[in-house]
């Protein structure tokens, strides 16, 4: 059982659950940045997450938890790698995955862990990286 506000860091594939039979990632909202191959995933369960109108998001935004986890170690801003973030919609019964077109595999592997038919995956140029948006200023 994945524990709230848990860090999954595992580069290339995410963690199995404990019984063998594939990740599992229902009943979670998070956000995710992919650093050098990395995934780093932060994720909670929808009754820790932050409701807005018929929508549960992770409670943090990237730059917080960037500047919190990651900033010292890499001296870059939040949005210098893909990154990405998974919502519910309480009125669908959907989760909705947006995510940076340099994450595609990734983003594949976190929407195979939710249950098939409640998961939507989408490109989003907001989550653009620094390679994907040509007017990213280093």
């Amino acid at each position: 059982m994945l524990l709230n506000n848990q860090v999954i860091r595992k580069m290339g594939r995410i963690k199995m659950t404990s019984d063998g039979e594939g990740c599992s990632l229902d009943g979670r909202v998070g956000l995710f940045f992919v650093v050098d191959g990395e995934l780093m995933l932060h994720i909670c369960d929808l009754s820790d997450g932050e409701a807005n109108g018929d929508f549960i998001n992770f409670p943090e935004s990237h730059d917080a938890v960037w500047q919190r986890e990651y900033y010292a170690k890499h001296q870059v801003d939040f949005d210098y790698f893909p990154r990405g973030r998974i919502i519910y919609n309480r009125a669908t019964s959907v989760y909705k995955l947006f995510y940076d077109s340099c994450t595609d595999i990734t983003a594949d592997e976190i929407y195979f862990c939710y249950p098939e038919g409640r998961c939507e995956a989408h490109l989003d140029e907001y989550y653009r990286c620094h390679k994907c948006n040509k007017n990213y200023i280093v």
